[in-house]
């Protein structure tokens, strides 16, 4: 049987359409692209008998990095930054928020804090990492000072991202100058409500006495949310090695803490204390007990994890860090930076 030419010259012009459109494809798709990630393939977490959980019901520690203040060092939130911190073995950012300062928080530059804020959030996303929003009260004192730019902001953020599995909320960094349990938690019973309407099934972090140190306080008396986390903040050096204590309380009583803030400070003899920091870490990561260190910058103090004379704002190798950056960036992969400091 003899095909139409008519219906050959149709199907022709159709093979050659496809093959167009197939060349144009070639041309024009990205160089080594690749197939885009699914969204929200992060676990979401959970809090289950004092443990923070992932949706198989594991037992998840969060480890990274604070920011430093996010308007005086906004170069180390981007992507690159993210992406080292990841290679290094860090699945967490802490994003601080300072809330009033006069130096610039939220309170003297809402608008450009929030565009800061967004980038350092969705730069996060991007490397699959955990980002806990930090409020950072401070230099305010009690949280109750500026509540309802808390309500503001978090109504914003927890708006935006609603149940987006990355974030988690810390709602007061280090409530200080006398502020009562009693005051955070009247504080934190207004704010939790506003995130839970729009993002109710994220975890919460709330801070406790004295910078975020007494923490038994919220141990004794948790708050009656779900999924709620307490702060306890440490400084070797500073302080003593009470913090077993604590996380033995916590861990007796099944209430979840999370490490948001440790760092070091000098020791009696001057220099850094890196052996109470490496003992704290060590039980941290034996404990599974989540945590970020501060901070990731190169503000010439000793807290700081990149050199003052390093102007990389990522892909920082081991010579670009201070030995208190050594021992975080080693943690982080549970390794032990004193002995690797002796054997070299």
């Amino acid at each position: 049987m003899q095909v139409p030419k008519k219906l050959v010259s149709w199907i022709l012009f159709l093979v050659l359409l496809l093959a167009v459109v197939f060349i144009e494809y070639l041309l024009l798709r990205p160089k080594n692209s690749q197939a885009p990630v699914e969204a929200g393939h992060i676990s979401a977490l959970h809090i289950e008998y004092g443990k923070l959980k992932d949706e198989d019901g594991q037992t998840v520690q969060l480890t990274g990095m604070s920011s430093h203040g996010l308007l005086w060092y906004p170069g180390y939130v981007n992507s690159g930054a993210m992406q080292t911190l990841k290679e290094y073995g860090a699945n967490t950012f802490r994003i601080a928020v300072y809330s009033d300062d006069e130096a610039g928080g939220y309170v003297q530059k809402p608008q450009e804090t929030m565009q800061l804020l967004y980038l350092a959030v969705e730069n996060a996303i991007c490397m699959d990492m955990y980002a806990v929003v930090d409020w950072h009260v401070l230099q305010d004192a009690s949280p109750l000072n500026n509540t309802d730019s808390a309500l503001s902001f978090f109504e914003e953020v927890s708006a935006h991202y609603g149940d987006c599995p990355n974030l988690l909320y810390e709602i007061c960094n280090e409530p200080n100058g006398g502020t009562t349990w009693d005051e955070i938690c009247a504080y934190a019973e207004q704010v939790i409500p506003v995130i839970r309407k729009n993002a109710p099934n994220a975890v919460v972090i709330v801070g406790t006495p004295e910078f975020s140190y007494a923490a038994e306080w919220a141990i004794d008396r948790p708050l009656a949310f779900e999924n709620v986390m307490y702060s306890f903040h440490f400084y070797a050096g500073q302080f003593d090695d009470h913090f077993n204590d604590v996380f033995n309380l916590a861990e007796k009583k099944d209430v979840a803490l999370f490490v948001t803030e440790w760092g070091v400070n000098y020791g009696m003899n001057g220099k850094p204390a890196l052996a109470q920091a490496e003992k704290f870490v060590t039980v941290l990561n034996r404990r599974k007990i989540s945590w970020a260190a501060w901070s990731l910058s190169n503000k010439d103090e000793v807290y700081s994890a990149i050199r003052p004379d390093c102007g990389k704002l990522s892909g920082w190798e081991e010579d670009d860090l201070t030995d208190v950056g050594k021992l975080i960036f080693s943690s982080f992969r549970q390794e032990t930076f004193l002995n690797q400091l002796k054997g070299s």
